[in-house]
């Protein structure tokens, strides 16, 4: 019966059968309870006071700027800027895939994918193996 209260606290679960709570229910009882309430330690201690959590910050202060005088600072101001531009054209990824987990009509296992950047083309050409002479074959169909 316990249980199927909601793991009540002792104290108040007989508060609640002395208000009349569970009349309906006959052998649940103050007397009842009091003989045969599980003294468990699941239950007390989802109600024992527990301090707060990040009460108490773990993390180092943040340090002040240091303040510099401008009027001390000499020279001429350069704003420096680095520009470095890079030219994706006649430019071409590819990948392989891992092998497949059966074989096509064809015996092929693996797949070579490539992306041609001037066309925004995706090519794929099947392999039979990732051996060198069938990557540079399957490389070869697709740059054609």
């Amino acid at each position: 019966m316990h249980t199927v209260c909601g793991y009540p606290v002792k104290s108040t679960w007989i508060k609640a059968i002395k208000a009349g709570n569970f009349t309906g229910w006959p052998l649940l009882t103050e007397k009842n309870v009091a003989k045969y309430y599980p003294e468990t330690t699941e239950t007390p201690k989802g109600h024992l006071n527990q301090t707060r959590k990040n009460v108490r910050s773990t993390k180092p202060k943040a340090q002040a700027f240091e303040v510099h005088n401008s009027n001390q600072l000499k020279g001429k101001k350069v704003q420096d800027v680095y520009v470095k531009t890079y030219d994706v054209r006649e430019t071409i990824f590819s990948d392989k895939t891992g092998q497949f987990p059966t074989l096509s009509q064809s015996h092929n296992k693996y797949v070579m994918v490539m992306v041609e950047i001037d066309s925004n083309a995706i090519l794929v050409e099947p392999m039979k193996s990732r051996k060198d002479a069938e990557m540079i074959r399957a490389y070869g169909t697709l740059v054609k």
